[in-house]
C-alpha cells in the first residue's frame, strides 16, 4: 500500500478499495491533467482536474520547449491533486504527432491444444505488428483497439475459449519516438511514472462516444488547436483513423494576417463571433457568384479592433472576419471529407459526425459541419463517467477522459493477466507488475 496515495484523515470517505488514475493531455493550447476514481461498482468519477496554458512548450504533438512543458505539467499536476486530495505516482497519456502512421493488420494463432491461452494472444499480436515496426519509431495500441476471434467468431476476452485458430484484427499508430521519448523525460521530471500511452484519436472517442454510437457506425473529429484526429467506428470496431496536422491555430493565423490583429485578439474574434450562418447558407450562391449574397442582414456591421498594428485599419467590416474564418474553417471541414470518401468510410456513418476538441466549441461549427459532410453531426462532450468539476464538461476534455477509461482498462487487463499480451508500448508498463498494488486502498 503506497502511503502517498492515502487521502488525509477526513477528507474522503472513499470505499475501501477504490482505485485512482492520472491521465495528461499535452494540448498546444493547454497541458490538461484530471484525477478519476473508480469504485466497486464500476462508477467512474473526475475527482480532480489542472490546466496549465501549453502554448510555445507543445506544438503538434511534440513538445518544443522542455523547461516550459515541465512547468506546465506542474502546474497542472499540482491542481488536480490539491482538488482531488490524492497524490498520483503515475500517469497515462495521449500522444500523436506529425509524421503519424496508421494501420489495421491482423494475425493468426494455432491452438495446439484447442483452448486459447495468453501466449497465443501474444503470437497473434506479434505477427499481426510485425510490418509495422520500424527504425525511430514507436508502436501505440491500445484494448479498445483489438478485436478477438475463435475460428472467425468474435468474442470479447478470448482467454479460455475453445477452437482451433485465434486471430486478432488491431489498430496500430506508429509514431516517432521522439514524440514518446520527450514526453517521459516531461513525466519523469516532475517525479512521476508513464504507464502507458494511448493515440488521441482513440481516447477521444473513448471520452465522448455511447456504445450505440460505435456499433451504428460514426466519425468522431477531435478539433485541436494544432492537430484535427479522425477516428471512424462502425460494429463497434475501428475503421480508420488519421491525424491531420492542422487545427484551430490555423483560423487564429489567418484571422490576426487578414485583420492585422495580434493572435489573442484574433482568438477572441473567432470565439466572439464564430463561423457566419448566413455565409453556411448562402454558401453554394455565394461559390457561384451570386451578388445578392452581399446583401444579407448584417452584411454593413463594422468591428472594432483593439491591437491592430500601425497604420492598420481599427474598424473593419464584419463581413470581411466572416469571410476569412468560413473560408479557412470549410477548407479543413472538407479535407477531412474528402479523406473520408476516399476510403469508403461515409458509408458507415449512420450516426453522422461528432466534433470534439477545443475548437468544436466554435459558434456554428456543428452547423458548417453538417453543411460540408451532408450528414447529422453534434458537439461531443465526456460521456460515461461522473463528472464533478463542471469545467470537465466541455469537448477539450473529451481526450482526457478517454485517456482515464484507458487507464482503467489497461490496470484491469494487468490484474487478469493480459498485459503482455496487449504490448509492451509504454516505458512505465515495464514495471507496472510490481507496483500494480500501490494504486488500491
Amino acid at each position: 500500500m503506497s502511503a502517498s496515495l492515502l487521502p488525509q484523515r477526513g477528507i474522503h470517505s472513499f470505499r475501501a478499495r477504490s482505485e485512482f488514475v492520472g491521465a495528461v493531455d499535452f494540448g498546444s493550447r493547454d497541458v490538461r491533467v484530471i484525477i478519476a476514481r473508480r469504485d466497486e461498482d464500476g462508477t467512474i468519477t473526475v475527482i480532480g482536474h489542472g490546466t496549465a496554458p501549453g502554448r510555445g512548450c507543445v506544438s503538434q504533438g511534440v513538445i518544443q520547449d522542455l523547461g516550459a512543458a515541465q512547468m506546465a505539467l506542474k502546474r497542472a499536476i499540482s491542481d488536480a491533486e490539491k482538488e482531488a486530495r490524492v497524490r498520483i505516482p503515475s500517469l497515462f497519456c495521449g500522444i500523436n504527432g506529425r509524421n503519424v502512421e496508421t494501420f489495421i493488420r491482423e494475425g493468426n494463432a494455432k491452438l495446439e491444444k484447442e483452448t486459447v491461452e495468453p501466449r497465443h494472444m501474444d503470437e497473434a499480436l506479434d505477427l499481426a505488428s510485425r510490418d509495422v515496426l520500424g527504425a525511430g519509431k514507436r508502436v501505440v495500441s491500445s484494448l479498445s483497439a483489438q478485436e478477438w476471434y475463435v475460428d472467425d467468431m468474435r468474442v470479447i476476452d478470448p482467454v479460455g475459449i475453445r477452437g482451433h485458430v485465434l486471430k486478432v484484427r488491431v489498430h496500430f499508430a506508429r509514431i516517432p519516438a521522439v514524440i514518446e521519448d520527450n514526453i517521459v523525460q516531461c513525466i519523469e521530471s516532475q517525479k512521476r511514472e508513464l504507464e502507458d500511452i494511448i493515440f488521441l484519436p482513440l481516447a477521444s472517442s473513448m471520452g465522448c462516444l455511447t456504445p450505440e454510437d460505435m456499433e451504428l457506425g460514426v466519425a468522431v473529429l477531435d478539433m485541436g488547436r494544432s492537430t484535427t484526429g479522425l477516428a471512424v467506428y462502425r460494429d463497434r470496431r475501428i475503421l480508420g483513423s488519421q491525424v491531420f496536422e492542422w487545427g484551430g491555430y490555423h483560423l487564429t493565423r489567418d484571422v490576426a494576417a487578414g485583420m492585422h490583429v495580434s493572435f489573442d485578439e484574433a482568438d477572441d474574434l473567432i470565439l466572439e463571433y464564430g463561423i457566419s450562418d448566413e455565409f453556411i447558407v448562402q454558401g453554394d450562391s455565394r461559390e457561384q457568384g451570386d451578388a445578392s449574397s452581399s446583401s444579407k442582414p448584417g452584411a454593413d456591421a463594422q468591428i472594432k479592433l483593439k491591437s491592430t498594428v500601425n497604420g492598420a485599419r481599427t474598424i473593419v467590416p464584419r463581413a470581411e472576419l466572416d469571410m476569412i474564418v468560413y473560408e479557412r474553417a470549410k477548407e479543413m471541414l472538407s479535407k477531412v471529407r474528402q479523406y473520408v470518401h476516399a476510403r469508403g468510410l461515409a458509408k458507415h456513418l449512420v450516426r453522422g459526425v461528432v466534433l470534439t476538441g477545443g475548437a468544436a466549441g466554435i459558434k456554428n461549427c456543428v452547423k458548417l459541419g453538417e453543411a460540408v459532410f451532408e450528414t447529422p453531426c453534434r458537439v461531443g462532450v465526456p460521456t460515461t463517467v461522473e463528472i464533478l468539476p463542471h469545467a470537465i464538461n466541455s469537448p477539450e476534455y473529451s481526450g482526457a477522459v478517454g485517456i482515464v477509461r484507458h487507464g482503467f482498462d489497461f490496470r484491469a487487463a494487468a490484474r487478469n493477466g493480459r498485459l503482455d499480451a496487449r504490448s509492451g508500448v509504454a516505458s512505465g508498463a515495464r514495471k507496472l507488475g510490481n507496483a500494480l498494488r500501490k494504486y488500491f486502498f
